[in-house]
């Protein structure tokens, strides 16, 4: 089933099922260019996760975290669809802009709680007029995922900015957003075909009332047109590998810290363990990726796909703060909120790719290493951190083997 509709001069109503088109197109470097902000807001993010050494992060940090996440990530959708359905006739104006706009965002993330709030605020509504603007501009309207054309959640954006309590303005911003992402999610199921019928009875009566007064007024059909799901499925894994430099990055920050690399003692060994194993992981996540997440264009539709990306990503982005913490304290006990946001973040991630493998052989194996995380969590207050990275380690691995196993067998 086709996932858009665009606006168009005198076309006819084509068949709704026509496939989205299959034609070869990468990202371009105007892509690639607004990606970078991105890269910024992610950092930016993971710095939230971090809080004290010993306590980690409260849980203000935690919900802060989730809730500016799926903002920045819900504009990026935005901006992603926009440039896919465009695609050579996208506006830079518009980009530039919606990059401006996530980057201000980004900027006000450390203190979002504590003075900038109404910035991060008034930044998400101005960024989201640019970027459904530009979409509507393009001729286009989104039936799949309405949000890149039409935020159902903005009312409650509007209302934060009249509350000072930050559990209270967080709750508002959750709210929006959960409007935003249940609106796309269940118009995507609506029946298609009267969705266009009531497009096009509205854009007739737009016509007959600017026809009123003039001799000619023009005429426009609302019709199918396609989504390059190669495109995005390219775009969805992009975001995924900076997200996984951030992990990287986290990690090699914090062994940079580390003033004495004398080599002797338990301590050595223990940070060999958790870089090695932090290492690993990281690759194995990589593969899990290309192979069975996102990379490529998938079968699914974007109202399921990109929900998925979201738990994909955010999980990551918790793993990553948490390998900060491990290989910076190897041989300590991780604090409790780092441990489960990243052991859980990790299961999450392996529950995701196990449903986006979409078959259920070698089942038993694939749930223990989903469940591994999570034990290795639930015994983190006996283990050292970099035992606990290498359980994780394990786990991944795992899950790697038994889909790679599966489809060997194919």
């Amino acid at each position: 089933m086709s996932w858009f509709v665009t606006v168009s001069d005198g076309a006819s109503l084509p068949d709704m099922t026509e496939p989205a088109t299959t034609e070869e197109r990468h990202a371009s470097w105007l892509e690639l260019f607004f990606d970078l902000v991105v890269v910024v807001a992610v950092n930016q993010l993971a710095h939230l996760l971090h809080g004290d050494a010993h306590h980690g992060p409260d849980g203000l940090d935690i919900t802060t975290f989730f809730a500016l996440y799926l903002a920045i990530w819900l504009l990026w959708t935005t901006f992603t669809l926009y440039s896919n359905v465009a695609a050579d006739k996208v506006h830079l104006r518009a980009m530039f802009f919606g990059m401006a706009g996530i980057a201000t965002m980004a900027a006000a993330v450390p203190h979002s709680m504590d003075g900038r709030a109404d910035l991060f605020a008034a930044a998400y509504l101005i960024t989201n007029a640019v970027g459904t603007g530009a979409f509507r501009s393009s001729g286009s309207v989104l039936l799949s995922w309405t949000a890149a054309s039409q935020n159902a959640g903005l009312v409650p954006w509007i209302v934060s900015f009249w509350v000072n309590d930050p559990w209270w303005k967080l709750g508002l911003w959750l709210f929006g957003v959960a409007m935003t992402m249940a609106a796309s999610m269940l118009g995507s199921r609506a029946d298609q075909s009267e969705m266009l019928a009531r497009m096009n009875e509205r854009a007739e009566q737009a016509r007959r009332r600017a026809s009123k007064g003039r001799r000619e007024a023009p005429d426009f059909t609302v019709v199918a047109a396609h989504l390059n799901a190669g495109h995005l499925g390219e775009r969805l894994g992009l975001f995924v590998i900076i997200v996984l430099g951030e992990a990287m990055l986290q990690g090699v920050g914090a062994v940079a810290e580390i003033e004495d690399w004398r080599p002797g003692g338990v301590d050595e060994w223990l940070l060999r363990l958790a870089m090695v194993a932090g290492f690993l992981l990281l690759i194995t996540l990589w593969g899990l990726n290309v192979r069975y997440g996102f990379a490529e264009e998938s079968r699914l539709p974007p109202a399921l796909v990109l929900p998925a990306h979201f738990v994909v990503i955010a999980s990551v982005t918790t793993i990553a703060a948490g390998l900060g913490v491990a290989v910076g304290h190897p041989s300590e006990h991780l604090n409790g909120p780092n441990t489960w946001l990243m052991c859980g973040g990790l299961a999450a991630f392996l529950l995701v790719v196990n449903l986006l493998a979409a078959h259920t052989r070698l089942w038993p194996l694939r749930a223990l290493a989903v469940a591994l995380p999570l034990a290795g969590a639930v015994v983190s207050p006996w283990l050292p951190a970099a035992v606990v990275v290498a359980v994780m380690t394990v786990a991944a691995g795992g899950q790697l083997w038994c889909l790679f196993a599966v489809r060997s067998d194919k």
